[in-house]
């Protein structure tokens, strides 16, 4: 029986460093070349997933010059496009980045562009599950966020269904657990001066006083939160198992920069699996982390990035963000047969985010000049590999194209 392939990648970001270098002197935006290494691997795939982690909403909504709110031009969609992305879930937290509009405006544009989409939607929308065919199984697509940005500016404009959300917006969640020393001098500061530190002033602080940036992923959910949360989901994946054989979960959830999955992330994908999904690709983590199977249910916790820039202050090295995952599926029959995944890199020159590039580690290896540089491409890809799915691989032996689970 002939087997076909579904390929899921993790973030698609566009932060201010990456606009910037990618903008071209006539004032448009060109990421084809940030995007198209990777279109020969994916280019082994009968369909493509990615989530787009940002608003479509056009210029005159103001594009990214924050490091936390953004928007970005059309051609990053286009660029998607151009290395075979087939859908994308727009169930994140910068869905409303650009406010009401940038969410109605987002939705228009990417069915303009023919960019199908899910987990966020216009009042009213009726067909919320993104179905596809690849050979003889059709699959459904399901998308959820644990939060939206800025919710509580956009709450009397949308109303609260438009957006899959995984936990009721405003739980108490301790995502961001900050050392208490540093609450109380945030706040004596504020007092003194009779002003707000702007969030982006507040990161500045923690790097100079060398306060890690690494977020708890811990979730306290009473049973009411959690049947209300299944509830949602339930009646999703009932009617999505009812038009389909297969049926693949997106949830966007986790602790920023944490290797290891914590309470809200094994909660998400948990109670998914219990529901009757039948794989779970996660994201928001920024960062990749392990990958195993509940049951027979191949779960990524989260993928990682693709396409975070080196050079934003943001960006926590020492977990390695800069190595992302892409995770395959091979069905047949209306069955999962075969679950694997493959490594890529974010290369970026110092400095110098236009040159940044999206490149499957089998094919940097093998464009790489010095020993130097091969020797350090695979202890860090020895370490990726170990963490997502335990295999304890050494030497030009770590370099693969693909990896089993």
């Amino acid at each position: 029986m002939k087997t076909y392939k579904i390929s899921v990648l993790g973030d698609v970001m566009c932060e201010s460093p990456l606009l910037d270098g990618r903008k071209q002197r006539d004032g448009s935006y060109d990421f084809d070349p940030v995007f198209m290494p990777l279109k020969g691997l994916l280019d082994e795939a009968d369909y493509r997933i990615a989530n787009l982690e940002s608003p479509i909403a056009g210029e005159e909504l103001g594009y990214a010059k924050s490091i936390y709110s953004f928007n970005t031009p059309e051609s990053i969609v286009t660029a998607l496009q151009k290395i075979g992305i087939d859908a994308v879930s727009t169930a994140n937290n910068h869905a409303a980045d650009r406010g009401a509009q940038g969410f109605y405006k987002t939705l228009d544009n990417l069915d303009r562009l023919g960019m199908p989409h899910t987990g966020t939607y216009r009042k009213g929308e009726k067909n919320r599950i993104h179905y596809f065919t690849v050979g003889d199984t059709k699959v459904a697509m399901i998308a959820y966020t644990c939060a939206v940005n800025g919710w509580a500016n956009v709450r009397d404009e949308l109303e609260l269904d438009q957006v899959n959300f995984l936990f009721r917006p405003g739980l108490d969640r301790k995502l961001n657990t900050q050392p208490q020393g540093f609450l109380d001098a945030m706040s004596v500061v504020e007092e003194v001066t009779g002003q707000t530190i702007p969030w982006e002033d507040r990161l500045r602080c923690k790097l100079a006083m060398g306060i890690s940036l690494i977020y708890s992923d811990d979730a306290h959910c009473d049973e009411s939160i959690l049947h209300a949360m299944d509830d949602k989901l339930r009646a999703d994946v009932e009617e999505a198992k009812r038009n389909a054989d297969l049926v693949i979960y997106l949830p966007h959830v986790g602790g920023q920069f944490n290797v290891e999955p914590g309470s809200s992330t094994t909660i998400a994908a948990e109670s998914a699996v219990k529901l009757g999904v039948d794989a779970v690709f996660g994201s928001h983590a920024h960062t990749t982390q392990k990958a195993a199977y509940l049951g027979d249910t191949p779960v990524f916790y989260s993928l990682g990035n693709v396409s975070m820039s080196s050079n934003t202050m943001y960006s926590q090295k020492q977990t390695l963000p800069m190595y992302g995952l892409i995770g395959h599926l091979y069905v047949a029959g209306g069955k999962i047969v075969n679950t694997t995944y493959s490594v890529f890199k974010i290369t970026e020159k110092e400095g110098k985010p236009g040159t940044m590039r999206v490149v499957p580690v089998d094919e940097l290896y093998a464009s790489l000049r010095t020993k130097k540089e091969k020797e350090a491409l695979v202890a860090d890809v020895e370490q990726i590999v170990t963490r997502v799915s335990g295999a304890s691989l050494r030497g030009a032996d770590a370099i693969r194209r693909e990896y089993r689970l």
